[in-house]
């Protein structure tokens, strides 16, 4: 792959950075509006809340097609890195530590997201098993 395309890979997982950034901001918000038990800050921060999920989805979606996009060597390469860890130039290590840095912070808005989910709709949440 070359650095190029190394570089736009990058920068769709810096925009989903972003609007994961802006998605935990808005959860934060929801969760101190539930706990005062503001109701009209709620259903606000909820409607609030769809932009992000939308673009992110989108963004997603895109690193989806792009990816598909790649010769069978590259998406093999692109699956090993995100799995091993192991950057063979500076084009694969500045993608894969966007990569990262995404990931943990999926991680923390999805827990995130859960508590909320589970305050607000208790065993009618989403994420109740």
């Amino acid at each position: 792959m070359t650095r190029d395309d190394w570089l736009e890979l990058t920068v769709l997982e810096r925009k989903k950075y972003n609007y994961l950034v802006e998605l935990q901001d808005l959860t934060g918000q929801l969760a101190e509006s539930l706990d005062r038990n503001d109701q009209v800050s709620v259903r606000m921060l909820v409607a609030m809340r769809q932009d992000p999920v939308r673009l992110l989805a989108e963004v997603d979606n895109s690193g989806k097609v792009r990816r598909a996009a790649l010769s069978e060597e590259d998406r093999r390469r692109t699956g090993e890195l995100l799995k091993e860890g192991q950057p063979r130039d500076d084009g694969e290590r500045v993608f894969l530590e966007q990569a990262q840095k995404t990931r943990r912070l999926l991680e923390q808005v999805v827990a995130m997201d859960r508590r909320v989910s589970m305050k607000m709709a208790g065993e009618n949440s989403f994420y109740h098993k």
